[in-house]
């Protein structure tokens, strides 16, 4: 498809469909395209619950020491006035309300969201929201050692198989706990995530990784000179445990950005395992991710995916909340856009594709 077949690339974007790529030259035609798209219904003003947000956090029982927390949305009931808003400095366009009873005691389908790399959870609270507030509960956890406010070089850049693993065990410590076990339908786990997230939704979902090129991905950690020598010596090179992370409970996978696919060891072959149904979306200016080489490369080679490629000069953070004036002023990079690019629009675009995927992948009908 020509980038500007543009009849040819609405018709594309109409369900059901395999596989969707967008691409666009600029602002102005990336708008009119988002208007165009199926997605563009803006159903965040239809949102049937409001939204919940608790805190949990557990010690992976395998390894002491390892501590995770989770930020949980899900569907509440605002019975009381009195009901604590969870305000998230730097971010705006967000309503959530801190430790409020939950709707019903109905049993819902669950989605895990994995951040970026040295992010947080709470960078993607619009997208948890959203689906929580159309009947999901959604745990966006913080990776162990790889986030925002715990972060090492060994699981920034080396134990990158901790990552599936922090998810799997995320979903079996939900499942497993007294409370929110009742209110998870245990057949209808998805996952989603952003960057490394992305990659870490794909991974988790059945693809796998060659052995050699991950391991020549970490030896160029141990050999970059960049790192400290102490540091370097600490980071292994062992492939074994990063080979089957595929967790059979997660039934849908939703990719965002998904990053160095190809550069640790992701190829056609460990791709094509992947066999649930999986939706990549990304900016088609997206500079830390291009997706030529990641998203493109991963949609072509997964058997059931459908892609979606954001059109105009949208860069790698636009999945990040949207920020108000004191976000942009501390985060410019992750907060401010190139000109013409509406992050408010394009995450309506993203939240009702999203939606619209996990129901039908999940068979979560709309409300349940």
């Amino acid at each position: 498809m020509r980038n500007d077949d543009v009849p040819g690339l609405i018709r594309k974007l109409l369900p059901p469909v395999r596989r969707r790529a967008v691409a666009a030259r600029g602002a102005t035609l990336a708008c009119a395209l988002l208007a165009a798209s199926p997605a563009a219904t803006l159903a965040q003003g239809s949102a049937t619950f409001p939204v919940g947000i608790r805190e949990l956090d557990y010690v992976d029982p395998h390894e002491d020491g390892r501590h995770l927390t989770l930020r949980v949305f899900y569907p509440a009931a605002m019975r009381e006035r009195s009901a604590t808003p969870f305000v998230l400095p730097f971010f705006t366009k967000l309503n959530l309300y801190k430790d409020a009873e939950a709707a019903d005691s109905e049993k819902r389908p669950l989605v895990v969201f994995s951040h970026g790399r040295g992010s947080n959870g709470l960078y993607y609270a619009w997208f948890a929201e959203f689906l929580a507030s159309h009947g999901y509960i959604v745990a966006a956890l913080n990776h162990y050692r790889a986030n925002t406010y715990d972060s090492t070089i060994a699981y920034l850049a080396n134990k990158l198989w901790q990552r599936p693993r922090d998810v799997a065990l995320s979903i079996s410590f939900l499942l497993n706990d007294p409370v929110w076990g009742k209110s998870i339908d245990a057949d209808r786990i998805g996952v989603a995530g952003h960057s490394q997230g992305g990659f870490t939704a794909l991974w988790v979902g059945g693809a796998r990784i060659n052995p050699e090129k991950y391991l020549a991905f970490q030896r160029g950690w141990r050999n970059n000179p960049m790192v400290p020598e102490y540091l370097r010596n600490e980071l292994p090179l062992d492939a074994r445990p990063a080979l089957d992370v595929h967790d059979p409970r997660v039934k849908a996978v939703l990719a965002m950005a998904p990053g160095i696919v190809q550069a640790f060891g992701m190829d056609e072959a460990g791709l094509r395992q992947l066999a649930v149904p999986t939706y990549i979306t990304v900016g088609a200016g997206d500079t830390q991710a291009p997706p030529k080489d990641n998203a493109e490369f991963a949609a072509r080679h997964i058997a059931h995916a459908e892609l979606y490629v954001i059109p105009g000069r949208v860069d790698h953070d636009i999945f990040i909340n949207e920020c108000d004036d004191d976000g942009r002023n501390e985060f410019p990079q992750a907060c401010i856009d190139a000109p013409g690019v509406g992050r408010g629009k394009i995450h309506a675009v993203i939240a009702d594709a999203a939606l619209r995927f996990f129901d039908a992948s999940l068979n979560a009908p709309r409300g349940k």
